[in-house]
């Protein structure tokens, strides 16, 4: 293989393991915006992401309630795609989380408020005595209950803080006021960092669901699925299907206007395998120079495929017009223009990276990146085996034509006896196939 084709393969090939699309909601948006970094961070840091929320409605509180244990139960038990599962506020089972929630709520009072909790501290001899006569005198079994074990008063919480938390039974974010609507928060293995992650995960787990929709006795339980996972691999099979559609749909109106107007296979044929390359190209090239590229950008392979063909077009009808004309003469002469038109097309679209989004950023530039790839490949690969196979037809005509004028004696292709004879009519001499003919 020529070295020139070893230089182009490699960056190629390197652009192809490097490439990523990228599904995130907040990376469409502009990231110099304060509030999209700060959501980032967010859900990066302190939010949970990656979780998975599932929702169950049920005619009454109590199925609901059995339905959401059972659930969580069943997704626990699958170690090897769930990391934890929650249906109720999780110190209702692990009483010793409960700490920990105290102690970060208290940090996060305003000053003044948690300096009173600083004031009983500072003071212990005065609020334990304090307590103590609450005892003795207290008539509510859950201040009884409360003040014996916590004697500080930590668990108080305050009142903007704690009001919250009897919504629902203490379970605001898990059950609704009636507690017919619930919620399962699922904590997946892993980081499920790029859509196939997202997609396969959530195929495992709704397979899961639904193994346990089959063996449980709960009936008319309704479930749904929310939550990033379910946006990614949405948005990436969506993305999937519109690339598809879109390639094929302009690759199959190319190839029906072509046939309509030209009715020749060969060229059609060569023009879909280099737009196809093209873009395959184009990806490539796009993975080696941004690396992950956003969803909105892969509107670019249709716009691609669109612009590239016309310089296909225009050489194949240059080259008919310029009868017996080589691929070097039709390409100098239409050459010039393929390219000035190429570089005003690609200008215009690299003035999108000036856009505030960065998915229409990277669509200009990969169709720019397109659109230049396509005039190399239409101007240089298009023409020349087209021209090559009329041109050994023409040779092999005119070759015939020469011999039926010429003597048996004097034509020096004899593997064209059959031909000449059978065109003539001449049963005997075609009999006689290649063999020496003597003179008339």
């Amino acid at each position: 293989m020529k070295r020139w084709l070893w230089l182009l393969l490699l960056p190629l090939a390197l652009g192809l393991t490097r490439l990523h699309f990228d599904a995130e909601v907040l990376n469409l948006l502009p990231r110099e915006l304060p509030v999209v970094r700060g959501l980032q961070l967010y859900q990066r840091h302190f939010a949970g992401a990656n979780e998975l929320l599932v929702t169950l409605e049920a005619p009454d509180a109590e199925r609901a309630e059995t339905a959401a244990r059972s659930l969580t139960e069943h997704l626990r038990a699958a170690t090897n795609l769930v990391t934890a599962a929650h249906w109720q506020p999780p110190w209702l089972e692990h009483p010793e989380l409960a700490a920990e929630l105290a102690a970060v709520t208290w940090l996060n009072q305003p000053p003044a408020v948690f300096a009173q909790l600083t004031n009983q501290l500072a003071h212990p001899a005065a609020t334990l005595a304090a307590t103590r006569e609450r005892l003795a005198t207290s008539f509510s079994p859950e201040e009884i209950g409360r003040a014996s074990f916590d004697p500080f008063g930590l668990t108080q919480l305050p009142a903007s803080v704690s009001a919250p938390a009897s919504f629902g039974r203490g379970e605001g974010m898990f059950a609704s006021a009636d507690g017919t609507f619930r919620l399962v928060f699922v904590k997946p293995r892993g980081a499920l960092a790029t859509y196939p992650e997202c997609a396969a995960w959530l195929a495992a787990t709704r397979a899961r669901v639904a193994a346990w929709q089959r063996e449980s006795v709960a009936s008319g339980v309704t479930l749904h699925f929310t939550g990033r996972p379910v946006f990614v691999a949405e948005i990436a099979s969506g993305m999937e299907r519109d690339m598809r559609n879109s390639v094929l749909g302009t690759l199959g109106i190319i190839a029906v206007l072509f046939w309509w107007a030209h009715r020749r296979w060969r060229p059609l044929l060569w023009l879909i395998a280099l737009l196809t390359l093209t873009l395959a190209g184009t990806l490539a090239l796009g993975g080696l120079l941004i690396g992950t590229l956003n969803v909105v950008s892969l509107g670019f392979a249709a716009i691609l495929l669109g612009l590239a063909v016309d310089y296909g077009l225009v050489m194949y009808q240059e080259a008919l017009a310029m009868s017996g004309a080589t691929a070097v003469e039709v390409r100098r002469h239409i050459g010039p223009g393929v390219a000035w038109s190429a570089v005003t097309t690609a200008g215009a679209f690299l003035v999108l990276n000036f856009s505030g989004l960065p998915g229409l950023g990277q669509l200009g530039t990969l169709v720019a990146i397109g659109i230049a790839l396509g005039a190399v490949a239409m101007v240089y690969a298009y023409l020349p085996p087209l021209l090559a196979a009329r041109s050994s037809r023409g040779d092999e005509a005119q070759a015939d034509a020469e011999c039926r004028m010429r003597t048996v004696e004097s034509c020096s292709r004899p593997a064209s006896w059959t031909a000449v004879a059978e065109r003539s009519g001449d049963t005997a001499l075609a009999s006689r196939g290649a063999e020496p003919l003597a003179a008339p």
